[in-house]
């Protein structure tokens, strides 16, 4: 699976199916974002590979205190994908696939953040964490 950024001066290529899709509603997500949520295909991150173009990093601390990295490209913004290698995951921004078909969303995480004018979709699970 293939993607690229706005500009296209960043590609890449998705190795294997996702662990996980969802959509992320966290307040780190919409601010960074500008929108809503956050469309989330999450991977390890050594199934993740650049072949064209080189990210800009930006590492942030999330609400539960892990290190989070959002990697964008320095030319025109787009957000990738965020990892946190706390617990050794990547979510690749699901919309800038080069076919968005692939993106199935089946989980919704941080809902109660979602704003006021938001429908969070009823059919989507809320993500339980492995151990919770």
């Amino acid at each position: 699976m293939t993607g690229a950024c706005f500009c296209k001066a960043i590609k890449y290529e998705v190795l294997a199916e996702s662990m996980m899709q969802g959509l992320c509603y966290c307040a780190d997500c919409q601010t960074v974002g500008g929108s809503a949520y956050w469309a989330s295909y999450a991977i390890s991150p050594e199934q993740f590979r650049l072949t064209s173009g080189e990210l800009k990093k930006y590492t942030s601390r999330s609400a539960a205190g892990r290190a989070v990295e959002r990697h964008f490209c320095g030319d025109c913004g787009t957000q990738i994908k965020v990892q946190s290698n706390d617990v050794s995951v990547a979510s690749v921004n699901a919309m800038t696939f080069d076919d968005p078909t692939h993106f199935r969303p089946q989980y919704t995480h941080f809902a109660q953040s979602a704003p006021h004018w938001c429908d969070v979709h009823p059919k989507l699970s809320p993500f339980q964490p492995p151990g919770e």
